[in-house]
């Protein structure tokens, strides 16, 4: 019995082990996949529409419209769909359409049916838009100076179809920040964004909706929001159809230059967060329960070994221990490489687990 019980603990640290030495390798070779995004020389200046579907975001909508306002890039129309705003929303953007000449303000229509609140408000500011550039952001987005300038430069320059940037995130939230913290660390370890930019493999494609720019010929080449209509991971679904497309597309770290608001409360976290892990499983149970077991065991069951051997509770045997430590290790070095790239706090690198284990805990409210 104590055999068969090693053998079953053998496994599951070797298990652990391959998993955590795959993100540590996988977050090396994405250190370049995952760049900042760099300056470059404009070849020409195509005009770009701002998309910015708005529902009750008084707190957070001013902001957003200053950042865009004061960009380098000045060849822009602003396009807003106040998208029936119960709040203050629409007596802002009413100001910022009567003060500035490139400001429009939609109003949103009715729901169809099949379609999702944000799916169809996006899909009528594109009918609305000129632009043979199309960027959608969240009207809780900030955007630095020149970072839309010199995503129109990498646009052009690497003739691509689709740029996003991976935002950094403000948050006064606790259970949010470990949440993000872990999402963070999941883009840099887990997608193999390095190879994906060599395929043509949709799942491998990550697109961030605080910050989608597509060419308009590549928009209507993957079908727009008609085709996503009742999709509630947009973001996710425009870049794998981009991949599977043969459209050249990258993703960068903001490096400080695109922000989003947090959630503040747990509760908000939960709920916000719940909605894109079971989709982005494919709304498959069996999937999402699969990929939590793996998930737990790479996470507590070496610490949980290492914690009680030391305190001599139990004994594991040498190569138990070594498995167990190596695993511990290898997962450290994914949440540093992402840490230094994407801007984890030290803190949160170290106890890792807690981050993880917000996860989990939100996977299954997600499933419920």
């Amino acid at each position: 019995m104590n055999l068969l019980h090693d053998n079953i603990l053998t496994l599951l640290l070797l298990v652990a082990f391959a998993c955590a030495v795959f993100f540590a390798a996988n977050g090396l070779f994405n250190h370049k996949a995952l760049g900042r995004l760099a300056g470059g020389d404009l070849r020409r200046r195509p005009l770009v529409s701002i998309l910015i579907p708005c529902r009750n975001e008084q707190e957070y909508i001013s902001a957003c419209l200053d950042s865009i306002l004061e960009q380098k890039y000045s060849h822009l129309e602003i396009l807003v769909l106040d998208d029936h705003s119960e709040d203050d929303s629409a007596k802002i953007l009413s100001r910022y359409a009567k003060d500035y000449d490139n400001v429009t303000i939609i109003q949103g229509n009715s729901l169809p049916e099949g379609w999702t609140g944000k799916n169809w408000a996006c899909h009528q500011l594109y009918e609305a838009s000129r632009g043979d550039v199309l960027l959608y952001c969240d009207a809780d987005t900030q955007i630095g100076r020149d970072l839309i300038r010199d995503a129109v430069a990498e646009l052009e320059n690497r003739a691509l179809g689709f740029v996003s940037i991976f935002p950094e995130r403000k948050s006064t939230n606790v259970f949010d920040r470990w949440i993000w913290s872990f999402t963070s660390w999941a883009i840099a370890s887990w997608v193999p964004l390095w190879l994906a930019y060599q395929t043509r493999l949709g799942v491998l494609a990550v697109g961030f909706g605080q910050f989608l720019m597509l060419r308009r010929n590549a928009y209507e080449a993957i079908g727009g929001y008609e085709a996503l209509r009742g999709n509630s991971l947009d973001d996710f679904e425009i870049a794998r159809r981009i991949q599977t497309a043969g459209i050249d597309w990258r993703v960068y770290s903001s490096g400080g230059r695109l922000t989003t608001a947090g959630y503040r409360s747990t509760k908000d976290a939960l709920d916000g967060y719940g909605k894109s892990i079971f989709p982005a499983l494919g709304g498959n149970g069996l999937t999402l329960l699969l990929a939590w077991l793996l998930l737990a065991n790479v996470t507590w069951t070496p610490v949980i070994l290492l914690i009680l051997d030391s305190l001599q509770w139990i004994t594991i045997t040498t190569d138990q221990l070594q498995l167990a430590s190596f695993c511990v290790m290898a997962i450290l070095i994914s949440w540093a490489a992402a840490a230094v790239k994407l801007r984890i706090s030290a803190l949160t690198t170290l106890l890792y687990p807690i981050a993880i284990t917000s996860v989990l805990y939100t996977a299954v409210t997600s499933y419920l």
